[in-house]
């Protein structure tokens, strides 16, 4: 059987889009709900990735995987992929705004892009192949789209090296990935400045009302999207509708994951869980002061928080 696709080496970029919390908001919809929102999630990604001259390569769960330079290649590949990136997240952006005024819930995604030297061509059998690439820029966008915050285009430093002079960027950290021995630097995207400029939308992380607080939280580590066993006590100090500042008995790393459980503080007799990742952490005390955004929005235990919030402000 002729192979319509052999395998050879070339030189590609790979976009990651995931949609942040939507396996935990999944527990709170209908399921033809979930399938509606997801196919609009779909269908969205899929137009933006054709517009800007890429392939789907796959669907994966509830992310997408994009192509750029393979099967074609173009020298502006890695602009391209990048310019995509900001329109999706301009795209989620809209999405949300229609969402909202149809009192659905907001969906957001973060985006991951990786560029590199990688295998592509037709994998499998004569039963069942398909068009892909394999590699290690490959592995590294699903490890960097793992640390990836709500409505956040994080790229890799060869993406940084290859487009610089061409984009803006905001923070950039260090995390450990597995697979890898040393730190890879994580680069924010902010801006695209060719052929035009376009920025990726802002996600105002504190622009909601703030309380004081001091009550305790238990919490877990994720990693590879699997919640760990060992349980940790912190607590919490300052809460917001997307996000808090606790005290934890560790450091842990920018991007990392954590599962919350804030019950009974919240007045609720069941267990209120809320994912959240870390934006930063330093020392105080004894202990760790950790600025954390919650990744699940519009779930039971988000709006749970957000009602005890409201609560405490205005008594209702």
């Amino acid at each position: 059987m002729n192979n319509p696709h052999p395998v050879i080496g070339t030189r590609a970029t790979i976009l990651i889009a995931d949609l942040r919390g939507f396996s935990a908001l999944m527990e709170s919809l209908p399921a033809t709900q979930m399938v509606d929102l997801l196919n609009r999630f779909f269908t969205l990604m899929a137009q933006v990735v054709d517009r800007h001259g890429g392939v789907v390569d796959k669907f994966m769960g509830d992310a997408v995987m994009a192509l750029f330079g393979a099967p074609v290649r173009r020298p502006d590949d890695l602009i391209r992929a990048l310019n995509c990136a900001v329109e999706m997240q301009q795209a989620m952006a809209d999405l949300n705004r229609h969402s909202e005024a149809r009192g659905e819930p907001r969906l957001y995604a973060g985006i991951a892009v990786s560029t590199g030297d990688v295998m592509a061509g037709s994998f499998g059998s004569e039963i069942y192949n398909e068009y892909t690439v394999i590699g290690d820029p490959v592995n590294l966008a699903a490890r960097i789209e793992a640390y990836t915050l709500r409505g956040q285009v994080l790229m890799s430093e060869a993406v940084f090296h290859g487009a610089e002079g061409q984009i803006e960027v905001g923070a950039v950290n260090e995390v450990l990935v597995k697979g890898k021995s040393t730190p890879v630097k994580l680069y924010e995207l902010k801006a695209v400045t060719e052929p035009r400029t376009s920025l990726v939308p802002a996600i105002e992380i504190r622009k909601s009302p703030r309380i004081l607080v001091d009550f305790p939280v238990v919490f877990r580590r994720v990693e590879d999207k699997r919640i760990q066993a060992e349980r940790f006590v912190g607590t919490v100090n300052d809460l917001g509708y997307f996000g808090m500042s606790a005290d934890l008995p560790m450091v842990l790393p920018t991007y990392s994951e954590i599962l919350m459980s804030l019950s009974p503080e919240l007045g609720s007799e069941n267990a209120v869980e809320v994912y959240a990742r870390v934006l930063r952490s330093r020392r105080n005390k004894g202990s760790y002061r950790t600025n954390l955004q919650f990744t699940t929005i519009d779930t039971p235990g988000h709006k749970k928080v957000k009602q005890y919030v409201d609560l405490v402000l205005w008594g209702k």
